[in-house]
């Protein structure tokens, strides 16, 4: 008897959070069908951001702007939907800025997935997505591949924060790379990348460079042979203008790098076994050349072509050496 009375209590427990549930579910005010829906706007904007970049990345600024313009129409109809549908939902979900950054949250996630997936840190579509961290050349970049912003002060802003680690050099140079898309309706496309750069002697070096057009944007930063950087911070800013008006402003921004370059080291000559000169360029490149090097540090003789020249020639060990004649051939 008892056991049933505790049986009925928790289906009517059970049977109130079901009814509460469906009442806040029913609450929630729902995309008008007029528009495209949260899940399909997400898929048409992840496509469309992607084409972009693509196109973005052409050398040629009139093929960038054919591709873009084709790009766009193809993920369109890819999708069934028509611009003037594509245009008056993309209004409505900037007018409700949570739906808005639902969305570009979920298409940010499914970048930055993505670019890991192909087992780059970012950029997978860059020429430098191939670089490991550790490299001579690495892309450095820890922070997110992709945000996007309005003028609205919540959401202006893209901050980030780089620690420099042990593989760090003296005479590092960088370069900060990212693809921007400019979503307008009316206003000044206006924008602007900082970056600050601190080094172990508490110097400091600036850089900025003003976003006005989609495409991507480099910022280089030169090398400091006095002292070993520290930490890399900066941002991206959205600028509202004078413009106070709530028509369709967002800015997209994808494909975030942070290039790091070694510096070039001085050629060093080494001979094998067999007393053969090896060069190696800059740590990368290895050859190997025919040549003879005696005791004193000096090339006697030079094979060329399988025939031995009687004439000296000089080169001091530790200095960039000079051009060899002969069988070059890379090291295996």
């Amino acid at each position: 008897m008892q056991m049933m009375k505790r049986t009925k209590k928790n289906r009517v427990f059970y049977s109130l959070i079901a009814l509460l549930s469906i009442v806040f579910v029913s609450c929630v005010p729902s995309v008008p069908g007029k528009y495209i829906q949260p899940d399909d706007m997400e898929d048409i904007l992840y496509d469309y951001h992607l084409t972009q970049a693509i196109a973005g990345n052409q050398h040629n600024s009139d093929t960038s702007a054919y591709l873009k313009n084709a790009y766009y129409y193809s993920v369109l109809k890819r999708h069934g939907v028509s611009e003037a549908d594509f245009d008056s939902s993309l209004v409505y979900y900037y007018t409700n800025a949570k739906r808005l950054h639902d969305i570009y949250r979920n298409i940010t996630e499914r970048m930055n997935n993505e670019a890991m997936a192909y087992g780059a840190s970012s950029g997978v579509l860059n020429q430098y997505s191939q670089y490991k961290s550790d490299g001579d050349t690495a892309n450095v970049w820890t922070e997110a591949v992709a945000s996007w912003l309005t003028p609205d002060k919540t959401r202006n802003r893209f901050d980030f924060e780089i620690t420099a680690d042990t593989t760090y050099m003296l005479g590092d140079s960088f370069m900060f790379n990212f693809m921007s898309t400019f979503m307008y309706q009316s206003g000044t496309k206006d924008a602007t990348a900082y970056i600050s750069v601190s080094y172990e002697n508490d110097s400091i070096d600036t850089y900025s460079r003003r976003v006005t057009v989609s495409g991507l944007t480099q910022i280089r930063m030169r090398a400091n042979t006095k002292s070993k950087v520290k930490g890399i911070t900066g941002f991206i800013y959205l600028n509202r203008g004078n413009d106070d008006s709530k028509t369709l402003k967002l800015l997209f921004i994808d494909q975030i790098q942070l290039i790091r370059f070694h510096p070039e080291k001085k050629d060093d000559i080494k001979t094998d076994n067999q007393g053969l000169v090896i060069i190696r360029e800059n740590s990368a490149d290895s050859v190997r050349s025919n040549v003879n090097i005696s005791k004193t540090n000096k090339i006697t003789s030079t094979k060329l072509n399988n025939k031995t020249s009687s004439t000296p020639v000089k080169s001091k060990l530790g200095t960039q050496p000079q051009k060899l004649k002969g069988n070059i051939q890379p090291l295996n």
